[in-house]
């Protein structure tokens, strides 16, 4: 049930203008594009901020994290005035920036409206993480988000003055494709330090693939949101090093041009304007040059890494996207004789978890056995005991508050495939610990540990039951080193690791088990990684990319002689070695991803291992003190609402409806206010709605108020029916409460909502004594609880057209009557189940399935109604979607007309049958419509609405129906799917359909159809 009402003029509500301009859609687009995003709360409500003050900057944090905070104050004062030089401009404002230490990745983001604001995670770049190449990750990381800011933030002509009259909401920079926005950011952060992903050999690696095997992605691609891999990442790959391009050959200045110039504009989306005016020439002219450029640079490179003898392995699966830490199975855990890997996969299409794999030749014509033995979704790389037990890492919630890295036990010969099996045992509870390894006794376990931005080397006592006991750090780290992937020699007595140390060092050291003690292995500016050892423990095989490329490396611990195992043309990763110290297998890479590849072992094939890079420049000099204040966090200079949204549409009282809408919210998230304005020539008051939701409770909670005037009928006097005016005051609060689990999720939710309602009852001076008796309408005081219950473990997928697993269920029951103090009683309970099931064959096919219904009654006339029918083509069409944003709900009743059927309770429910087709994934060059994928389906909808179910009437086998019931009605049907990408940020599905209703109320002839909607 809907409280407050829908605002008079809503667009959802009434038929649209059709005459509405070209000019006025592009304008509201473009509107629609950079309205200020929602306030995000930062979810631990214990959490105290502080704030550290600058001259350029706010840093707010929370208490424990404040040397993190003072060093990122003054990093970025020491970045803005590098980044105004480079981009020619820099925001005068204070710029927020907010940290918190609540993810295990690193990341951050950054925004300008409606005020200048950034948003930093603490964490360290994961082990295999792209942004591995650095120097100071919080330089990196400060610059690459401030870089944002002063791009974006440039505005200057008619958006400018806009701006000055409603407040700050446009920011023409804002829309164009992500690869000029974020490959800007990723120039400036390789600029500005020494190391950044313009300098990444993953990241070069990514590029050299596409050359290579002639899957370069093309503008049009890297201006959407693409399904190719390696997905998003292609924005921060492809527009670093074309724009690098473009600056190494037109200058330095020349974005700097362009960003003032695209800035200035006033319809957004000529990107090749701004481009063509600084250099004569457009990006598609310009990027045709750079991948000439591309094929020249990787030839060459190439023709080195022939010249010394190839050195790769045979492709052993074929899943690509994610493959990592191939780990050899102990003889004691295996499942037959022949030797058997587990891995990390997650390919987009099967669950992510670790999986088994055997080594065994597979039968002719067939593909080698894999089973998922560990559901995870986290990057685990697995370790066993002696007994054959595997310990990994997943992501698991904490103090419902968090996802952080834990260890789990899973015992020898036991599988946990969903990942809610009894015999799947945590080990950690929101340790943050991950990549785990057992010594060769099985006593004790070493892992990584992530904390306050750098991770911690430890180890703990494992007894043989799975339980760790007497942790500690086994070698200390100073501030936001980290520490990868330890590795136990056979012996137990020596530990290897990677480690990354200030200046940009990822460097291999052994340590010494008992003592703590250690030695580096490797000294300088390549990327060492991924140590294991030989099962004798003389050598210490581990990757690095000394040569621009990942290879595998051996290291003679006597000796200290380096040589190279693998020559690769593209990557070599995490090297496993086989028991019997005779077979490599290691993941490689193609242009669709990660994959394991395996080889022979054999030193004679190695070759002489290269110098380590010598061509970096020098770190960045720490930071000099600044002048700064700290203060308690106060969250009034950002509450308050920066800007003003115009909304002018249909009303309740013709045709002419302006709505004023103010926001505000705090950079931390505590608080959000929200208000409405909407004023109508022909009504005898605006109206008004006032909200408030506050985010420092373990509940979310949220109260509004509003004063509405309608034009409302059912008031008879003098023998006419009389229009007349209700006025309605209400206030509406409510909780909400989220479960978090590590596979699915749950909400509980409340709502208490008072409405009181009285009409203005025009009587007139002419009544008529004889006339029917007058019928008055109803008024007074509607006070409505709510409770709500939402559970969904769905899952996702890349390739499936929509979920391919698991169910969604939400339920709601709202009461009004005497005990809540209401003038009347109504009810109505709701509820919708979903459920996908993916389908044995290949071709990722899916059964969906949806059942939804709901009763409702009481004596208050304008109780819960119900309408099922189809799409609304008239009220609805694609041109008002454009318009709105506004879609045809999913849940219809395709073939019939819409609200064919209406009643206080309605029953639904439909089966698709859901088939990938294309995944086009293209675009017509840089312009903002991108054709992602298209898929069918065949579809049966079923269902009705009624006041009143007869089931005398209901029937089995009849009229052709399996269930019949005059009150039910079936349609069939089948549509394609369109899913596109327009404006380069908004997404939409258009359906072309075909449906025939099977009941008397349907369309004649059937229904052929073209509407805007989403899939359950």
């Amino acid at each position: 049930m809907n409280l407050p009402p829908a605002r008079p003029g809503s667009r959802a509500s009434r038929p649209l203008h059709r005459a509405a301009s070209v000019l006025f859609a592009v304008a509201l687009a473009a509107l629609l594009l950079l309205a200020p995003r929602p306030a995000r709360a930062t979810g631990d409500p214990d959490l105290a901020f502080w704030t550290f003050e600058t001259a350029h900057f706010r840093v707010h944090h929370p208490q424990g994290l404040a040397p993190i905070a003072a060093r990122i104050a003054s990093l970025a004062e020491t970045i803005y005035g590098r980044v105004e030089d480079a981009l020619g401009y820099a925001p005068e404002s204070r710029t927020e920036i907010v940290i918190t230490d609540d993810s295990e990745i690193a990341n951050g983001s950054a925004g300008t409206l409606p005020y200048n604001a950034i948003r930093l995670l603490v964490s360290g770049p994961e082990d295999l993480s792209t942004l591995g190449d650095y120097d100071d990750w919080y330089l990196d990381l400060v610059t690459h988000e401030f870089t944002h800011i002063a791009h974006i933030d440039n505005t200057s002509g008619i958006p400018a003055v806009l701006n000055a009259i409603v407040g700050k909401s446009f920011s023409p920079n804002q829309v164009q494709p992500r690869w000029i926005i974020e490959g800007l950011a990723v120039v400036s952060e390789s600029n500005h330090t020494s190391g950044g992903r313009m300098r990444s050999t993953m990241f070069d690696m990514y590029l050299r693939a596409d050359v290579l095997e002639d899957n370069i992605a093309g503008l049009d691609q890297i201006s959407s949101s693409p399904f190719r891999w390696p997905q998003g990442t292609l924005w921060y790959l492809y527009g670093s090093r074309f724009l690098g391009w473009i600056l190494d050959v037109y200058g330095p200045n020349t974005m700097r041009a362009v960003s003032a110039d695209y800035g200035a504009s006033l319809v957004p989306w000529g990107i090749n304007r701004a481009i063509r005016r600084v250099t004569g020439r457009t990006y598609v002219e310009l990027y045709e040059g750079w991948k000439d450029h591309l094929r020249r640079l990787y030839r060459e490179q190439m023709a080195e890494v022939e010249a010394r003898g190839l050195r790769e392995g045979a492709r052993l699966t074929r899943h690509e996207r994610t493959v990592y830490y191939p780990r050899f199975v102990p003889p004691v855990a295996r499942r037959g004789a022949a030797d058997e890997i587990v891995y990390f996969r997650d390919d987009g299409r099967e669950r992510p978890g670790i999986y088994r794999l055997s080594l065994a030749a597979p039968a002719p014509g067939s593909e080698r056995a894999e089973a998922l033995v560990a559901r995870t979704n986290s990057a685990s790389r697995p370790a066993f005991t002696p007994a054959g037990d595997m310990i990994f890492t997943a992501l698991m919630p904490w103090r419902n508050q968090y996802y952080r890295d834990d260890l789990v036990f899973l015992p020898r010969g036991e599988a946990a495939p969903d990942g809610d099996e009894p015999s799947r045992r945590r080990l950690t509870r929101g340790l943050r610990s991950s990549a785990p390894d057992v010594s060769p006794t099985g006593e004790h376990v070493a892992f990584s540990l992530n904390s306050k931005g750098t991770r911690y080397l430890e180890i703990a006592r494992l007894s043989p039951g799975g339980g760790l006991s007497e942790r500690r750090d086994l070698v200390p780290s100073a501030r936001f080193e980290q520490a990868y992937s330890p590795s136990f020699s056979p012996d137990g007595k020596l530990l290897a690791y990677s480690v990354w140390t200030a200046g940009g060092y990822r460097d291999i050291r052994v340590v010494d088990v008992a003592t703590g003690s250690f030695r580096q292995v490797t000294r300088d500016r390549a990327i060492d990684m991924s140590p294991v050892w030989s099962p004798d423990g003389r050598t210490l095989y581990f990757t690095s990319d000394r040569t621009g490329i990942h290879n595998v490396y051996a290291h003679d611990l006597a000796t200290g002689a380096l040589r190279q195992v693998t020559n690769v043309r593209l990557g070599a990763f995490h090297p496993a070695i086989s028991p019997d110290g005779k077979t490599l297998v290691y993941v490689g890479y193609t242009s669709r991803g990660h994959d394991l590849f395996v080889m022979p072992l054999d030193p004679a094939r190695f070759l002489p291992a290269p110098p380590p890079p010598g061509d970096r420049p020098d770190p960045a000099t720490e930071v000099s003190a600044i002048r700064m204040e700290r203060s308690p966090y106060n969250p009034l200079p950002t509450l308050a609402p920066r800007a003003i949204t115009l909304d002018y549409a249909p009303g309740s009282y013709g045709s002419n409806a302006l709505t004023v809408s103010v926001t505000g919210g705090d950079i931390v998230g505590r608080h959000a206010i929200f208000g409405e304005l909407t004023v109508q020539p022909d009504a005898p008051s605006p109206d008004v709605l006032l909200g408030y939701n506050y985010g420092r409770l373990p509940i979310d909670l949220g109260v509004r108020g509003y004063h509405v005037t309608s034009p409302r009928r059912g008031y008879r006097i003098g023998g006419r029916d009389i229009t007349y005016d209700e006025r309605t005051i209400g206030i509406v609060s409510g909780i909400s409460y989220p479960v978090r689990g590590e596979f699915s999720w749950q909400t509980l939710s409340a709502s208490f909502s008072s409405v009181a309602f009285k009409g203005k009852l025009p009587i007139g001076d002419r009544l008529d004594p004889y006339a029917p008796r007058t019928i008055l309408p109803p008024q007074g005081t509607l006070n409505l609880a709510h409770l709500g219950y939402a559970f969904s473990n769905a899952e996702g997928s890349v390739d499936a057209a929509g979920a391919p697993r698991g169910i969604s269920l939400n339920a709601g029951l709202d009461y009004a009557g005497p005990e809540t103090g209401s003038s009347y009683t109504t009810y109505a309970f709701s509820t919708a189940l979903s459920a996908y099931v993916a389908m044995p064959w290949s071709g990722d096919h899916t059964l969906a399935f949806r059942v939804a219904g709901a009763v409702s009654g009481g004596n208050f006339p304008r109780g819960a109604a119900y309408a099922v029918g189809g799409y609304d083509l008239e009220n609805l069409t694609l041109a008002d979607t454009l318009i709105t944003g506004v879609t045809n709900s999913s849940f219809t009743l395709r073939g019939y007309a819409p609200g064919v059927v209406s009643g206080r309770s309605y029953f639904s429910q439909t089966f698709e049958y859901r088939v990938p087709v294309l995944q086009p994934d293209r675009g017509l060059s840089t312009l903002p419509i991108y054709l992602r994928r298209i898929d069918a389906s065949l579809f049966l909808d079923h269902g009705g609405a009624f006041n009143r179910f007869e089931t005398d009437d209901l029937a089995l086998f009849k009229r052709g129906g399996l269930l019949y019931s005059p009150q039910l009605h079936t349609s069939i049907g089948g549509e394609v799917w369109f899913s596109l990408n327009a404006g380069y940020v908004v997404f939409s599905q258009l359906r072309f359909g075909y449906a025939y209703g099977l009941s008397d109320l349907a369309i004649p002839g059937g229904q052929l159809y073209f509407v805007s909607t989403n899939s359950f």
